[in-house]
């Protein structure tokens, strides 16, 4: 059976904290509903984790997921109440003041065979394809966390009107590079797969290369943007 989370009443509620195997803390401060505050909270309490001092007393790795975050840590240098300890305090002094990542600006070709899904999702939005396209590109994204696949960068700020679930039927597989939406995020398909996300477009970049010294071109904290190429509709 495994152990009964941690709580804190820091910031007036319970903060469940998680054994995560040896040397693993998860932090999952979310209510089950995607938060913006939360997730601009845990990027800052991810860069004080990675500060020389932390790492000094055991701290390995934070990774950074969708209103969690898991802490790595050496078991033999830092024992997990002190690690616990030093999680909860942290997070109760997190700010949500955003890192400060890098900008990126994406060339998109919608529509077509690059976007399958551009004249469905207008159809279900009810209306043109040229405003779903002025929508989509005129936002600006922030890269909440990396996973699912490697590069695959969860971003944030898709304007209310383009929110719409998942496709009914997910499709077997999209291109590399396919420009998609769902629910309240958007997304680039780092590699072809699988996918039940919205389709709108196709942009050339490469989010992710085995063979550079950083594999994923986007990070928590990165600000993107979608350039208007061609219009297929």
């Amino acid at each position: 059976m495994a152990p009964p989370p941690w709580t804190s009443r820091l910031d007036n509620g319970s903060v469940p904290v998680s054994m995560a195997g040896v040397g693993g803390l998860l932090l999952n401060p979310s209510n089950g509903t995607f938060d913006i505050v939360i997730q601009e909270r845990l990027l800052d309490l991810a860069a004080t984790l990675r500060d020389k001092a932390n790492i000094a007393r055991g701290v390995r790795q934070t990774i950074l997921g969708v209103n969690n975050l898991l802490l790595k840590f050496d078991p033999l240098v830092l024992h997990p109440n002190a690690a616990c300890e030093m999680l909860l305090g942290l997070w109760a002094k997190s700010s949500p003041r955003g890192a400060k990542g890098k900008t990126f600006e994406f060339q998109v070709d919608y529509g077509a065979e690059q976007g399958p899904d551009l004249i469905p999702v207008a159809e279900q939005l009810g209306m043109s394809v040229a405003n779903v396209v002025k929508l989509h590109s005129e936002a600006n994204y922030r890269v909440a966390a990396v996973g699912s696949m490697p590069g695959y960068a969860y971003m944030v700020g898709l304007p209310p009107e383009l929110t719409l679930k998942r496709r009914d039927v997910p499709r077997v597989s999209l291109p590399k590079g396919s420009v998609i939406i769902a629910g309240v995020q958007a997304s680039v398909f780092p590699m072809a797969g699988p996918c039940g996300w919205h389709a709108l477009g196709q942009t050339t970049a490469t989010l992710f290369d085995p063979h550079s010294s950083h594999p994923c071109l986007l990070a928590p904290g990165d600000v993107v943007r979608f350039k208007v190429g061609k219009v297929n509709a």
